[in-house]
């Protein structure tokens, strides 16, 4: 493994633990987080916790300040509520082109990614199901045949990805979610416009559900 994939696989991890800090609580609205004490707690070097710590500033989860450093911010539902709605007609119209315009290669490589996840899911491999699930979601981006669209896309994915997170680790998400990838499958194999958007559409609302309960009880 080349030393930025290793520094990515390292920075999701500490999203990851950051993210669950934040949103059980544990780290508290106002706390500031000291870049060395994370990097110490992980056993890992500074670089890949400045990588997550961005990525949590883009979801809104820390705020960053030049010469003081990242503060934990408190949850903001209504806005969490809107990045997930867009994100849904993003990748519901990403769905909908890759339909009418992916290849048939293409569309078999769908057939495949989507094929491990499910052996994934049904292993039981949670960890290795959100690294598949970011390559399938990476195929209907390209598929889609639109550059602006796919940009938009990956912008809401990066933003939304601490939140997921917490997600691809519950059991009963990730058989959902593949369950979900083949509903999307289908219609993009058969080329059918109208079923692949409302059912990438569906997917993301789904994926957006445990979160936003979650936030809203304990608001």
């Amino acid at each position: 493994m080349n030393d930025t994939r290793e520094e990515t696989t390292l920075s999701q991890r500490v999203v990851r633990g950051l993210t669950e800090d934040i949103i059980s609580g544990r780290v508290p609205s106002g706390d500031k987080l000291e870049i060395q004490v994370i990097a110490d707690r992980f056993g890992i070097s500074a670089t890949p916790v400045r990588d997550a710590l961005r990525e949590l500033a883009i979801a809104g989860l820390v705020e960053i300040v030049p010469r003081r450093g990242a503060t934990v911010l408190s949850v903001d539902v209504a806005r969490l509520r809107d990045m997930f709605e867009t994100a849904a007609e993003i990748e519901g119209l990403c769905a909908r082109f890759a339909a009418e315009r992916m290849t048939r290669s293409e569309r078999l490589r769908l057939e495949m990614v989507a094929k491990q996840a499910h052996e994934a899911a049904d292993a039981g491999d949670a960890a290795l199901y959100a690294q598949i699930n970011d390559k399938f979601h990476e195929l209907l981006f390209d598929g889609a045949r639109n550059v602006s669209l796919a940009e938009l896309a990956r912008s809401f994915r990066v933003r939304l990805s601490p939140f997921r997170a917490k997600l691809f680790y519950q059991k009963k998400r990730v058989v959902s979610s593949d369950n979900e990838h083949e509903r999307i499958v289908e219609a993009i194999v058969a080329g059918k416009p109208d079923d692949a958007q409302n059912a990438a559409r569906e997917h993301l609302s789904n994926a957006s559900l445990n979160v936003i309960e979650y936030f809203e009880a304990n608001a």
